[in-house]
């Protein structure tokens, strides 16, 4: 209605100078479904993440931690410019910028983020994910959906062909893993979006902790990751796939699905992840990570409404491609996958 947009400082067109007061002012007067659509999470919400990060900032007696919290999560959530959101809250656009930057830092510290973002290590923890999995369409003992995601950004103006990824545009590479409750049980930022998945895995610290995975458990990912004894990958289809291995294949997909799941959350609810536009490409991981550390501690701390965002293929999941070969599937390092998907495909058939 436009008599709600008017009394509504959150309308305000772009570009019609500082907001004074917004804080203080406009803010308490939103209900509660307006303050969950401006800020990503309900109030109860934001006064638990004062809480957990209140500790770890210094603060001036000029500005509260409130303020700065509702400017960051304001950016994170919404497309709006430094400017635009700089204006929103009072502030210079290199205030914002110190707002950011400190904010970021603490969301990623140790303290915060092994209570958030954390890999299940106990035989209780990898039965209570494998269980959850499995209730969809019976694949035995799986404890994540693996895959990555690209992050669009301006790109940098030096090896800016390196960031160019498979769809044309310039990105970030993020690679997650998550439960069936879309919860992020490890996320991995920084590679530039030129770079294939399966290299990216590789180089990531997952690939070294599967190690210690206990033999019966494993991963799912697409065909663009190494079938191997802890990451399961589909059957390819070459057009000859048997009635079994397709069945297969249907299982894995709808399992597998909940990490494209997550990343459409993530997106939805973080917007400013659908394009980064950042002169320091140093500094985008870390804005990365801090939104998939929210959407983990928004996921923790109030009931998820399926409804408030639409759940569609992330457009920017990447795809599998050419890296991973059929010989890499024939190698002695992978006959332990192969065996493994034989198996699960005569259970599940």
């Amino acid at each position: 209605m436009i008599s709600s947009c008017i009394s509504d400082k959150s309308c305000i067109p772009l570009g019609t100078g500082r907001i004074e007061d917004y804080v203080e002012e406009t803010v308490p007067t939103y209900t509660d479904p307006m303050f969950r659509a401006h800020f990503r999470m309900t109030r109860s919400s934001f006064e638990k993440l004062l809480l957990l990060i209140g500790p770890e900032i210094s603060l001036t007696k000029t500005v509260s931690l409130e303020r700065r919290t509702l400017a960051c999560i304001w950016y994170l959530g919404n497309t709006e410019t430094f400017r635009s959101v700089a204006d929103r809250f009072g502030v210079s656009k290199g205030t914002l910028h110190l707002y950011l930057s400190k904010f970021t830092e603490v969301m990623q510290r140790h303290q915060i983020l092994k209570n958030l973002i954390s890999w299940p290590i106990s035989d209780v923890e990898y039965t209570q994910i494998s269980e959850k999995f499995s209730e969809r369409a019976g694949f035995p003992n799986v404890v994540g959906a693996l895959d990555g995601t690209y992050i669009p950004i301006s790109g940098p103006t030096t090896f800016r062909d390196s960031y160019i990824c498979r769809k044309g545009f310039p990105a970030m590479h993020l690679q997650a893993v998550c439960d069936s409750s879309l919860r992020f049980l490890d996320v991995f930022c920084g590679y530039p979006g030129s770079v294939h998945d399966s290299r990216v895995f590789r180089n990531s610290l997952l690939h070294d902790a599967l190690q210690n995975l206990p033999g019966k458990y494993h991963l799912l990912g697409d065909s663009a990751y190494p079938l191997s004894n802890m990451l399961l990958t589909p059957f390819r289809d070459n057009g000859h796939l048997t009635s079994e291995q397709k069945k297969f294949n249907a299982a894995h997909s709808s399992t597998r699905v909940d990490i494209e799941r997550s990343f459409g959350l993530l997106k939805g609810k973080l917007r400013k992840l659908k394009f980064l536009d950042m002169r320091k490409v140093e500094a985008i991981p870390g804005v990365v990570v801090t939104c998939c550390v929210l959407h983990n501690f928004i996921l923790m701390n109030e009931s998820f409404d399926e409804d408030m965002v639409e759940f569609e293929r992330d457009e920017n999941v990447n795809e599998s491609g050419s890296e991973t070969s059929e010989i890499s599937e024939r190698s002695a390092e992978n006959l332990s996958g192969i065996e493994k998907r034989q198996e699960i495909m005569n259970l599940l058939g």
